[in-house]
């Protein structure tokens, strides 16, 4: 039941306050249904309810318009801010780059870090306050992750089910790659070459142990000599532009190493397991104007490393 000091009681008829704040502003009927696209007389019934709901005038006729009383003028304040939180919480989401001091989280192990980041962090010269952070998960717990709103996009080597989404960044399968001036690997890179050459051999725990399956396997049924074993890609570079050593790498690393370290990449002579990598969302995300714009930077600017040419 509505008090005098609560005039809508439990039920809020914000129509009401709508029309209330158009006349408030406007101080003319008219006026004030032009701008809600209100007939006069819709405005005169919403302003009569509202005059009995508030047990006042509210406002009165004058030469000079409807002037506000007390009443009014006290109420007015709170009901204008009421409705513009409000209709600000019901407006679509915008998101300004250039303004938004947002912080991304993103799921990616040390080699992400090292392969992708460096190209979307030099696209963010448009968001000057964005800030990223990331943060290594198994596949499970990134899902998980994604779901529950810890992480933005993830890193994904896995195909995904509804409700997430992917987009595959390739599936370029795998380079070799060796120093520049390398002495038994020509331009004209053989199986004989490649089988005699000292091999370097990456068998990397967690996501990327499937990795050193298949390439261990590879090698091993070509009989090509294994001459060093590590457990990550981040010595590859230095390893292999210092010695005669070859190693077998993801593209999109290779590429990565290729721009520090005087290396040359190749296809390899021979058939090898393609790789997958996708960048992950949540349907909570879909649609998000902010989660939308990182995930076009960052499909845009690692795409390059996903081409072989």
């Amino acid at each position: 039941m509505a008090t005098q000091n609560d005039p809508f009681g439990r039920r809020i008829d914000l129509n009401l306050l709508v029309v209330f704040d158009a006349v408030y502003r406007a101080r003319n009927l008219t006026l004030a249904g032009e701008r809600l696209g209100l007939s006069q007389p819709s405005i005169s019934h919403a302003l009569s309810r509202l005059r009995h709901r508030f047990k006042d005038p509210l406002f009165l006729r004058t030469p000079r318009g409807m002037v506000p009383t007390p009443l009014a003028d006290e109420v007015a304040p709170g009901i204008a801010e009421g409705l513009s939180v409000i209709r600000a919480s019901c407006a679509p989401p915008r998101f300004d780059p250039a303004t938004s001091t947002r912080l991304f989280m993103l799921g990616m192990a040390d080699i992400g870090e090292v392969v992708q980041m460096p190209l979307l962090v030099k696209a963010l010269g448009v968001a000057p306050g964005v800030r990223l952070r990331t943060i290594a998960m198994s596949p499970p717990e990134a899902r998980a992750a994604l779901g529950e709103g810890l992480l933005d996009v993830s890193l994904s080597n896995f195909p995904v089910q509804p409700p997430l989404h992917e987009q595959i960044l390739g599936k370029p399968g795998y380079a070799v790659v060796a120093r520049t001036g390398h002495p038994t690997i020509k331009p004209r890179f053989t199986l004989a070459a490649f089988r005699k050459a000292k091999h370097l051999l990456v068998r990397p725990v967690g996501a990327g142990v499937k990795h050193g399956e298949s390439i261990d396997k590879a090698l091993r049924a070509i009989d090509a000599s294994i001459a060093v074993q590590v457990g990550h890609f981040f010595p590859v570079g230095a390893l292999v532009s210092q010695s005669d050593l070859v190693a077998i790498v993801p593209w999109g690393i290779a590429k990565t190493l290729e721009r520090t370290y005087p290396i040359r990449v190749l296809k390899p002579p021979m058939p090898l397991p393609t790789t997958h990598l996708s960048l992950a969302w949540h349907e909570r995300q879909h649609r998000d104007p902010g989660n939308q714009w990182l995930r076009e930077i960052f499909i845009r600017e690692t795409s390059v490393l996903y081409t072989q040419s």
